[in-house]
C-alpha cells in the first residue's frame, strides 16, 4: 500500500519533486568526481615504460612511522628512498632473479651551440642514467654502440633527432657540475611500444652515471629481470623476505611507474591530498542541500500531509511514505549523476594539468567505486533528510494538523535552536584561536570553525532571515512604497521559505571565501616575506630544473661578490607527542649554504643567530616552533625526505617561515638525504661599492659553464614568486569552483521551487486588482532583500576567522581579500538569486488568475 501511494504521489507530483532530484543529481556527480580525483591519487598515473621489461623494481623506504609510547603513526614519503648498492648483489642472489640491476637518475642535458638546452618531449627535463640499466626497457641500439669509456654518451632516439645529433658527434652536456664535451657514441630506442618515452634519457658508463648521480654509494632503484616461469608477485615477495634490509619495497606491475617517474609520484600525493582534504566537505555540503531541498518539498505539501494525518494514518505509515519516497528519487537520481560526475572529473584533470599540478599524460582511473560512493552517500543524505522533515509531520495530533498546516507556523524547534548556537559558539571559539597560539592547529581550527559558523548560520536561518527583514523593513518600504510593503511583509510570514533559499545562497558566499581568501592571504604574505627577506642584489635559476651546485662557490669567489648562498628546496615531516599520541607535521624547508647566509637573506630572526647553524642543527620559523614546542637550544625530531630520523638542535627562530619555508637547514643535509641535485636558486649579493654592471656581466659568463643558468634582479625574482603564488591559488580555486557551481544550482533550484510554489498566491493578487506588473515589482524588491541578506550575512559570518588567520599569519588584522575576486563572488550570486526568483515569477504569471487560483498546490 505504502509503494502504491509513493507511485500515485511521484505521478501526481513530478513538478513538486524535480527540486529534490536535481539537488540529488548534482550531489551524485560532484561526489563521484571528488572520488575519482581520490581513486587517481591513490593509482599508477601514467604507465610503466624505461621499467618494462623489468618484472620487479626494488624501491627504498616509502614510509615512516613516529612511535610515541604504545601509539604508531606512519606517513608516506613524497618520493621513495634510495637504495644502497651493497644491497644489488643480495637482491640478484634471490632465488628466481636473473639479472639486479641498479638505476640511478640525475638531471642530464644537451646543450645546443647557442647555449640553450634541449627539452624532452612535452618540455620536460631529460635525466641521465647508466647503460647497465638500458635492459629494463629494454632499449635498443639502432645506431652505434653502447659507451666503454667516460666521456662516452648513448642517446635515446627521440631526443637525438630534436637535438640533430647521430653517432661520432661530439656534443656538449649538462649535467650536476660545469658542462663537459662527450662524444654520442650510439642511439637507443626501446623495443616495445611506439618508440617514444616521456622522459628524455642518456646512458653514460656505469662509473661516470655513479660520480655524476652526486651519491655513488646509492641507487634510485634496483630492476630485476625475472628467470622464465618465475612469476613476479611471488618474486617480489620473496625479495622483501629474504633480502636483510627491512626498508626494501618491491613492486609489479603499475606500481613500477610511481618509482620511475617522481613528477607523477607528487602529482599522485597532491592529489590525495586535495580530494581527503575537501571529500568530506563535500559530502557535507552535499548532504546539508539535499537536506534543506527535501524539506522544502515537505514544507509546501505540508496540507496533503495533513490531510492524511487527519484521516487516520499513522505515524509510522508517514514515516514508511516519505522514506520510500526519498528512496527511488535518490536512486534514480544518484545513478543518472554519476555519467555527469564522470565528465566533471575530466574537466578537472584538463584543468590541473594546465595549471601545472599534474603532468600532461596523467591518466584519470574511472572506476565504479566512486560511483557506487556517490549512490550511497546521496541516498544516505535523502533517507535522513526525508525521516527529519517527516518528525515534524507526524509530531502533532490528527485534529490539529490541518489548523497547523494552515498558516506557516513561526520560531523553530528548541533543540534545533540551542543546536544552532552551540555551533555558532564553538565556529567563533575556534575562530580565535590564532589570537592565542601561534601553532598550525590555530589556523587550521580558525578555518574549520569559520565553515561551522556559517553551517549554524543556516540552521538558524528562520530566525536570521526574520531579524535581517525587520532590519531592512524601513528603508524598504520608504524606497519602493507599496511593493516595498508588500514584500517586507511576505518575507517576515514566509521566513522559513525564504530561509531554504537564502542558507545555501550564504553558505556558498561564506564557504568560498573561507578556501580562497586564507590561500590569497598566504601568497600574498609569503611574497611579501621573500621580497623583504632577499637582501641579495642577483638570483641565479636554472632552465634545467636548478643550477648545478658548484655554481654556488663559483659565483661567491667571483670578483665584486660578498655572499653567495646555494638554495635547495624539500619537503620534510616533523612530529611530537601530543595528548599521548604522535602528530606528524608536512613543513617546506630550504637547504642553504651557511656561509654568509645572513648577508643574502633576512629571515627576520627572533631569537639566537643563523650564524651558528652547521651540521646538527635548524632554524625553524616561529610557527613550526609553536607547533613543535621547541626553542633555541632544544632538539627537535625531523624525518627528512628519505625517511631518516633526525633531532638537531634549534639554532634560530625566524619570523619569515611563509617566504623561505618553516625549516632550515645545512645543504649537506639536505642532499645526503634526498634525490635533489641541483640548487633551486642561488641568492648573490654584491660587496659594499662594488660595480653591479661588472658583477651581473661576471654572473652571466657562469652560463658558458653551466648552462641553462639564468640571473634575475628584484624585479625578476618577484615576478617569479608572483607566478608560483597564482599557481597555488589556481589549484586552491579549481575544486573549489566546482564545489560554488554546485551550491549556486542548488540555491537556483531551491529558490524556484520556493517561487513556483507561490503560483496561488500570484493569482489572488491580481484577482483583488494587482496588475501583473506591481507583482513583479514586488517581486524585485523581494529578490533584492534575499540577495543583500545572503551577501552581507555571507560576508560578516567567516570575516572573523578570516581577520585572526591573517593576524596568525602575517601579524596584520587586514586578509589579502582581492577587489576582483570578491566582486566575483558577489556578482555571480547575485545574479543566481534574482534570476531564480523572477524568471519562475514571470513564467507563473503567464497563466491567467482564474485559472491559476484554481490549480492544485
Amino acid at each position: 500500500m505504502i509503494f502504491r501511494l509513493v507511485r500515485m504521489t511521484l505521478r501526481e507530483r513530478k513538478s513538486g519533486l524535480v527540486g529534490a532530484f536535481v539537488a540529488l543529481f548534482g550531489a551524485a556527480a560532484l561526489v563521484t568526481a571528488f572520488g575519482i580525483l581520490l581513486q587517481s591519487g591513490i593509482g599508477s598515473g601514467t604507465p610503466t615504460q624505461r621499467y618494462a621489461a623489468a618484472a620487479v623494481i626494488v624501491s627504498g623506504e616509502e614510509s615512516f612511522k613516529v612511535h610515541d609510547g604504545k601509539k604508531t603513526k606512519e606517513k608516506p614519503l613524497a618520493e621513495p628512498a634510495p637504495v644502497s648498492r651493497e644491497l644489488i648483489a643480495a637482491i640478484g642472489r634471490v632465488p628466481g632473479v636473473a639479472k639486479a640491476v641498479g638505476d640511478v637518475s640525475f638531471p642530464a642535458h644537451l646543450v645546443r651551440e647557442s647555449g640553450e638546452l634541449v627539452a624532452g618531449e612535452d618540455g620536460r627535463p631529460s635525466v641521465g642514467h647508466g647503460w647497465d640499466s638500458a635492459v629494463l626497457a629494454p632499449f635498443a641500439l639502432t645506431a652505434g654502440r653502447a659507451p666503454q669509456r667516460a666521456g662516452e654518451v648513448v642517446i635515446d632516439a627521440g631526443l637525438a633527432e630534436r637535438a640533430g645529433v647521430e653517432p661520432g658527434r661530439r656534443v656538449k652536456l649538462a649535467a650536476t657540475g660545469p658542462a663537459a664535451e662527450f662524444e654520442v657514441t650510439g642511439v637507443a630506442a626501446p623495443k616495445s611500444g611506439d618508440g617514444s618515452l616521456r622522459t628524455a634519457s642518456l646512458f653514460f658508463t656505469e662509473a661516470q652515471a655513479a660520480t655524476l648521480s652526486g651519491d655513488p654509494e646509492k641507487v634510485n632503484a634496483v630492476g630485476v629481470v625475472a628467470a622464465p616461469g618465475t612469476d613476479p608477485e611471488e618474486l617480489a615477495e620473496r625479495i622483501e623476505h629474504e633480502v636483510p634490509d627491512k626498508g626494501l619495497h618491491a613492486h609489479t606491475g603499475p606500481e613500477r611507474s610511481q618509482v620511475e617517474n617522481p613528477d607523477v609520484a607528487t602529482a599522485r600525493s597532491d592529489l590525495q591530498e586535495l580530494a581527503g582534504s575537501l571529500g568530506a566537505v563535500v559530502v557535507l555540503i552535499a548532504m546539508i542541500v539535499v537536506a534543506s531541498t527535501l524539506a522544502l518539498g515537505v514544507h509546501q505539501r505540508r496540507r496533503e500531509l495533513a490531510l492524511l494525518r487527519a484521516v487516520a494514518a499513522t505515524p509510522r505509515q508517514i514515516y514508511k511514505m516519505m522514506a520510500a519516497e526519498a528512496l527511488l528519487i535518490s536512486l534514480v537520481a544518484a545513478v543518472l549523476g554519476c555519467l555527469p560526475g564522470m565528465l566533471v572529473a575530466g574537466l578537472m584533470r584538463v584543468a590541473l594539468t594546465t595549471i601545472g599540478i599534474l603532468p600532461d599524460d596523467f591518466e584519470f582511473s574511472y572506476g565504479v567505486l566512486p560511483m557506487v560512493v556517490a549512490v550511497a552517500v546521496c541516498v544516505l543524505a535523502a533517507e535522513v533528510a526525508a525521516l527529519g522533515v517527516a518528525r515534524k509531520a507526524v509530531a502533532i495530533r490528527p485534529v490539529e494538523a490541518m489548523g497547523e498546516a494552515a498558516v506557516e507556523q513561526p520560531g523553530l524547534s528548541r533543540g534545533r535552536v540551542m543546536f544552532g548556537v552551540l555551533l555558532f559558539v564553538l565556529g567563533a571559539a575556534a575562530s580565535l584561536l590564532p589570537l592565542f597560539f601561534g601553532s598550525i592547529f590555530a589556523v587550521a581550527g580558525a578555518g574549520s570553525g569559520g565553515l561551522v559558523m556559517v553551517v549554524a548560520i543556516l540552521l538558524l536561518g528562520p530566525p536570521v532571515v526574520a531579524l535581517s527583514t525587520r532590519l531592512l523593513a524601513g528603508p524598504v518600504r520608504r524606497r519602493t512604497g507599496p511593493h516595498g510593503f508588500l514584500a517586507v511583509a511576505n518575507t517576515r510570514a514566509h521566513a522559513r521559505r525564504l530561509a531554504a533559499g537564502i542558507g545555501p545562497l550564504t553558505l556558498a558566499i561564506g564557504f568560498a571565501l573561507v578556501q580562497l581568501v586564507i590561500p590569497t592571504t598566504t601568497s600574498a604574505a609569503a611574497q611579501d616575506q621573500a621580497e623583504q627577506g632577499i637582501v641579495a642584489d642577483f638570483t641565479l635559476t636554472g632552465t634545467g630544473g636548478g643550477v648545478p651546485l658548484p655554481a654556488a662557490a663559483e659565483a661567491a669567489r667571483l670578483p665584486g661578490v660578498a655572499a653567495a648562498t646555494g638554495i635547495v628546496r624539500v619537503e620534510l615531516s616533523a612530529s611530537r607527542k601530543l595528548l599521548d599520541s604522535p602528530e606528524i607535521f608536512k613543513y617546506q624547508a630550504q637547504g642553504v649554504t651557511p656561509g654568509g647566509l645572513a648577508a643574502t637573506m633576512d629571515l627576520k630572526v627572533t631569537e639566537g643567530s643563523v650564524d651558528g647553524l652547521k651540521d646538527g642543527t635548524v632554524a625553524l620559523s616561529g610557527g613550526a616552533a609553536n607547533t613543535l614546542g621547541v626553542g633555541v637550544g632544544d632538539r627537535t625530531r625531523l624525518h627528512l625526505p628519505d625517511g631518516v630520523e633526525y633531532k638537531p638542535v634549534v639554532v634560530a627562530v625566524y619570523d619569515r617561515g611563509l617566504g623561505f619555508g618553516d625549516v632550515t637547514l645545512p645543504q649537506q643535509t639536505v642532499l645526503a638525504h634526498s634525490t635533489r641535485r641541483l640548487n633551486d636558486s642561488v641568492f648573490v649579493k654584491a660587496a659594499p661599492g662594488a660595480d653591479k654592471g661588472a658583477v651581473e656581466e661576471a654572473l652571466r659568463g657562469l652560463g658558458g659553464r653551466y648552462p641553462g643558468t639564468e640571473v634575475l634582479d628584484e624585479a625578476g625574482l618577484s615576478a617569479a614568486q608572483e607566478g608560483q603564488a597564482t599557481s597555488s591559488v589556481l589549484s586552491s580555486a579549481l575544486p573549489l569552483a566546482l564545489i560554488f557551481g554546485y551550491l549556486a544550482i542548488a540555491v537556483a533550484n531551491t529558490l524556484v521551487m520556493a517561487t513556483l510554489g507561490r503560483v496561488r498566491e500570484f493569482a489572488l493578487l491580481r484577482l483583488v486588482g494587482a496588475p501583473a506588473q506591481q507583482v513583479m515589482r514586488m517581486m524585485r524588491v523581494e529578490a533584492g532583500i534575499v540577495v543583500i541578506i545572503a551577501v552581507v550575512v555571507g560576508t560578516v559570518v567567516p570575516l572573523l576567522p578570516l581577520v585572526t588567520v591573517s593576524l596568525g599569519l602575517t601579524g596584520s588584522p587586514v586578509p589579502h581579500i582581492p577587489p576582483l575576486l570578491y566582486l566575483g563572488i558577489v556578482a555571480l550570486t547575485t545574479a543566481i538569486g534574482a534570476l531564480a526568483v523572477l524568471l519562475p515569477t514571470r513564467w507563473a504569471l503567464r497563466t491567467p488568475p482564474v485559472l491559476a487560483i484554481g490549480l492544485r498546490e
